[in-house]
């Protein structure tokens, strides 16, 4: 059961891997609840929630979940939803740095899952516990998080020490790695009953990212209101597609201006099909930070982002009066039906 347990929570684990070997899982014919455990664990992923499992429950249920791991990763592979991998990767990584640290035996899973790993480690527990890593070890993973950069650590001698934490940290981001270069599977080793579940789930997902993404920005900040250059984008970037550079630029220093909050700007360009967090994070916080404002209309009709409603229904010099008066005008009808 101790070994079930492990798998469970670090199903990328070759230990998982093992005893799936054992089990001979035959995949075109997964059960409908694993499948269903499968498509959880995604919609956790693409809504950016934890997803956690009962470890004081049956054999029978941590088999599944096991099971349920490759399975998501086939559904995935075969899935049209953006960045929904690297939604997934981020989802494996947190997930396993919180059972890391929060686990009682923090120390002892923290190396049984480096063994599983593989790593070369010595540990020193003279005044506070220190794992040493070979530095070639450690370049290794792809330093999704901030706090793993290696600017952030002590080297000393080829090695890099780290605290039990952050070598969790390490281990986190060494699974997000593992898990990433193994996606996408290639779909002609996927039996088509995969593509049934993945375009039953894709629409699913983008009805409910719609509608939790409305949830985020009702009674803040109105899409209804931008003028017809940003909405444009607004609208191309809610649906996931690819905007240039500078029209990122343009739409992210419009809604900073227009109090979104960070987190829900942040959220909006995860739908980007060619999204990277670490980059997407760095010039979102540099808008917010420098607190730049959006470019003139005459700036945007230079940029290529004017569009032909620009001609019919704005009058303003910059977008932002557009929405401040858009603004005034609902409020104005608002209090007239008060009255």
């Amino acid at each position: 059961m101790v070994d079930l347990v492990f798998c469970a929570l670090f199903p990328f684990s070759e230990k998982a891997r093992d005893f799936l070997k054992e089990k001979n899982v035959a995949l075109d014919n997964i059960p409908d609840h694993v499948v269903k455990r499968a498509a959880l664990m995604i919609s956790r992923a693409n809504s950016a929630q934890d997803y956690k499992i009962d470890l004081s429950t049956t054999r029978d249920v941590l088999e599944n979940e096991i099971i349920a791991f490759p399975t998501a990763k086939l559904i995935i592979s075969s899935m049209k939803t953006p960045n929904v991998i690297e939604k997934f990767c981020s989802l494996i990584r947190k997930r396993t740095f919180d059972v890391l640290v929060s686990s009682e035996s923090s120390k002892e899973l923290c190396f049984s899952l480096a063994d599983d790993f593989a790593l070369a480690y010595t540990i020193s527990e003279k005044d506070i516990l220190r794992v040493e890593l070979k530095l070639i070890d450690y370049l290794g993973i792809d330093f999704v998080d901030d706090e793993s950069k290696l600017i952030n650590k002590h080297v000393r001698g080829g090695k890099v020490l780290l605290t039990l934490n952050d070598f969790a940290r390490f281990l986190s981001e060494k699974a997000y790695k593992k898990v990433k270069d193994s996606l996408p599977i290639d779909k002609k080793r996927i039996p088509k009953v995969f593509e049934v579940y993945a375009r039953s789930i894709d629409p699913q997902l983008a009805v409910i990212e719609k509608k939790n993404f409305d949830l985020r920005v009702t009674g803040k900040v109105d899409p209804e209101l931008f003028p017809p250059c940003i909405k444009t984008l607004y609208v191309d970037q809610t649906a996931g597609k690819k905007l240039s550079h500078m029209a990122r630029v343009v739409l992210a220093s419009f809604l900073f201006q227009v109090n979104m909050p960070k987190q829900d700007v942040s959220a909006l360009f995860a739908k980007s099909p060619d999204y990277k967090k670490h980059l997407a994070d760095y010039h979102i916080d540099r808008i917010f930070q420098k607190k730049f404002s959006a470019p003139a209309c005459k700036k945007i009709a230079e940029f290529g982002l004017k569009v032909k409603e620009c001609e019919k229904e704005c009058t303003y010099t910059h977008p932002l009066r557009y929405y401040l008066a858009k603004m005034r005008m609902k409020n104005k009808m608002k209090n007239k039906k008060v009255n």
